[in-house]
């Protein structure tokens, strides 16, 4: 006897859907316009947040310079359309970089980014933008990202005063008549250092948020976190996230590690995931720790990628949680030839799952940079970037995963 379910199953499988281990995706779609020669995107801002899904929009937000100069520009769709609208210019300097987005209650969003050596925000509201943007830092500032409670609104960059380096987080709401009001701003350490501080990251839940940073005050590079259990009116002392290895022969000043990106999940925990050489030749790989009840520390660092393709880099973790208590960290890495984008998170074990990719963002093609969030039915939505090899323009491309449910 045929079984007539399973066969829908597998139609559906193979026509216009692409599974993994734990997410069904569909269909990619352009975010942006097709490669244009001499065009650069970049997907390479503060904590990855590229992509934010409010109850009925996905916002997209990128630097291209398209316009000769490079330029932050946004992109939405309702959850159930088939396209993008066509790219809304957020930035309004002569040059901007390295945007971060997070969506608010009620289909609205928040865009944080640098321009002009300065950091700037600006609500997304009604699918149009609000003007004017704010100016948020008052020295030389930059690489910001932007984390949201509902409508409150946490971002942080770094900012250079004189010879020390600052990093801040700002604390702002959004006014009823729809203007962003910063409440107030503080440094996480009252004393600047002399060493830089560089791409910062945020997580924040109804009992704290968290900040995590590349820190070089050692001599190397740590990476470091502190938490506030008062809106952002107060840090604890800074920590140490990463474990330290050093002395290894001659040469070795320790592993080092880089871009950094953390999640909130279930009602109190973290996922942090960064690029880490503490595996010597084999450069960057994928490592990870867990925080829980927004306490002073970390668990053991664990290895997020499997042993297969463990003897290679991978590159540009990021990591999404939500509420329900799902999580996950996705990279990309050359093992079989070229980029792909590669995921895993936990199993019913409590144990990294083996390294999967959907074929929707692999194969013979170019698939690098991505950037992920996690809704409340634990669905995947994830953007990257797509060009033909190395050396060709570059395309987003969006795809959702639907958690299959077993």
């Amino acid at each position: 006897m045929i079984n007539l379910g399973f066969t829908v199953v597998l139609l559906l499988l193979s026509v216009n859907s692409y599974a993994t281990d734990k997410w069904l995706f569909s269909e990619k779609t352009a975010v942006t316009r097709k490669p244009q020669a001499g065009v650069f995107l970049h997907l390479d801002g503060s904590n990855r947040k590229h992509i934010a899904v409010s109850q009925n929009i996905v916002l997209v937000v990128w630097e291209d310079d398209h316009s000769s100069d490079p330029q932050v520009y946004l992109s939405y769709k309702e959850r159930s359309a088939d396209h993008f609208s066509k790219q809304v210019l957020v930035s309004s300097g002569t040059e901007a970089y390295e945007p971060a987005v997070a969506n608010l209650s009620n289909d609205g969003f928040v865009v944080t980014w640098e321009q002009d050596a300065a950091v700037y925000a600006r609500l997304f509201i009604n699918k149009a933008l609000i003007t004017p943007p704010i100016k948020l830092s008052k020295a030389v500032a930059g690489h910001a990202t932007v984390i949201t409670l509902e409508n409150k609104v946490y971002i942080a960059w770094r900012e250079q005063i004189g010879r020390e380096w600052f990093l801040k987080v700002a604390f702002l709401k959004v006014s009823e008549d729809q203007q962003l009001r910063v409440i107030q701003q503080k440094s996480v350490e009252i004393e600047g250092i002399k060493s830089a501080l560089l791409y910062p990251a945020l997580a924040v839940s109804e009992l704290g948020l968290t900040v995590t940073w590349e820190d070089r005050r050692a001599g190397h590079t740590r990476l470091m976190f502190s938490y506030s259990s008062d809106q952002a009116q107060s840090f604890s002392e800074p920590q140490y996230l990463n474990e330290f290895y050093s002395n290894r022969n001659e040469f070795d000043k320790g592993n080092g590690v880089t871009r950094v990106s953390i999640a909130a999940f279930a009602e109190d925990e973290l996922i942090a995931a960064w690029m880490d050489k503490r595996r010597g030749e084999n450069g960057y790989g994928i490592f990870s720790a867990l925080g829980a009840d927004w306490g002073p520390a970390f668990g053991p660092n664990e290895r997020v990628h499997s042993q297969f393709g463990d003897n290679l880099p991978h590159y540009n973790p990021a990591t999404a949680g939500n509420k329900k208590g799902d999580f996950v960290v996705v990279w990309d890495d050359y093992r079989h030839g070229n980029s792909d984008i590669w995921m895993s998170s936990y199993d019913d074990d409590s144990e990294w799952t083996e390294d999967y990719t959907p074929a929707i963002a692999s194969g013979e093609r170019e698939q690098s940079h991505p950037a992920i969030s996690l809704d409340e039915q634990g669905n995947l939505h994830m953007i990257w970037m797509d060009r033909f090899d190395l050396n060709s323009p570059a395309q987003i491309w969006y795809s959702s995963g639907k958690l299959i449910l077993k």
